[in-house]
């Protein structure tokens, strides 16, 4: 049996998160949940960047449990739907690194280390036929995305 393949999420619902998480096991581990702006930029570079001190704020996500010893580090980070483009772009910015040093396009695979960016957006659940968050949908809409990783 192959290993899950960690990520990491930034979205503004908690019980969409771990529904979520819950769609895409076994193939991934949504490792570390962030639900505000300020975890999010707090807590995703540094974790991003091989700094695993740090449980998961929000409690959520297989991180948040394990000891330290034990913690991984997400090879892409997704973003949830509801959330504004311009937290959407802080973020990534910030989880990319001064210069781009983890920088890959949107939907790219993992190069050189660097860290896959997946935003689902309200548009690719409705062009499933499905309104509202719909853990299932988007567990698919991300599966999607992150093949290859």
């Amino acid at each position: 049996m192959t290993a899950s393949i960690p990520i990491a999420s930034y979205g503004n619902n908690s019980e969409v998160a771990q529904a979520v998480r819950a769609s895409l096991l076994p193939d991934y581990d949504v490792v570390h949940i962030t639900l505000t702006l300020q975890a999010a930029l707090s807590e995703l570079p540094a974790l991003v960047a091989g700094d695993t001190s740090a449980p998961p704020s929000s409690g959520l996500g297989s991180n948040a449990a394990a000891p330290e010893a034990e913690r991984r580090v997400p090879r892409a980070v997704i973003f949830g739907g509801g959330l504004p483009e311009e937290e959407i772009r802080q973020v990534s910015e910030a989880v990319l690194g001064e210069g781009g040093k983890n920088k890959m396009k949107e939907g790219e695979g993992e190069a050189d280390g660097g860290v896959r960016i997946v935003v689902v957006r309200r548009e690719d659940v409705l062009a499933k036929g499905v309104e509202g968050p719909n853990a299932e949908v988007i567990g698919e809409i991300l599966r999607e995305k992150l093949a290859g990783l």
